[in-house]
């Protein structure tokens, strides 16, 4: 997993042809020191913001868009961010009494993506899929 301190958010957005700019460096500092997804707010109170809602969600959907940040859906009405950039791909499972969040390795398919193209009629590729599992962890049972 990457650490905050081995992450250069400066150079993964020049990799990915973005401007490094202080908030977009700031969102990627924050989101490296997590081992978890985190909604907007929980974003902004850990970046202690000055950046609106609109321009955090804007940067979001642009980091999203190039693949350095991964948007995860945890069924909370909004979407949660998580730093994509040197992580293997995972999938969360999410206890639906208290939040608790686990990342979690999906061995059941190794190509999930072409699996699903080869079933579908009316897509040319598919790149990316999302899969969150929700339950009841073992401290709420």
């Amino acid at each position: 997993m990457t650490t905050a301190r081995s992450f250069d958010a400066e150079a993964a957005l020049r990799a990915a042809g973005l401007r490094a700019t202080p908030g977009r460096s700031k969102i990627l500092t924050v989101l490296a020191y997590e081992t978890h997804p985190l909604s907007i707010e929980r974003i902004r109170t850990r970046m202690g913001s000055t950046l609106n809602q609109v321009t955090l969600y804007r940067a979001l959907e642009a980091l999203a868009d190039v693949g350095i940040v991964t948007r995860a859906d945890m069924q909370h009405g909004h979407a949660h961010y998580e730093l994509s950039a040197g992580r293997k791909h995972h999938h969360h499972v999410v206890c639906r009494n208290c939040g608790r969040v686990e990342d979690i390795e999906a061995t059941h398919a190794t190509q999930p993506e072409r699996e699903a193209l080869r079933r579908t009629k009316g897509f040319a590729s598919i790149d990316d899929y999302a899969l969150e599992f929700f339950g009841t962890c073992n401290r709420c049972a």
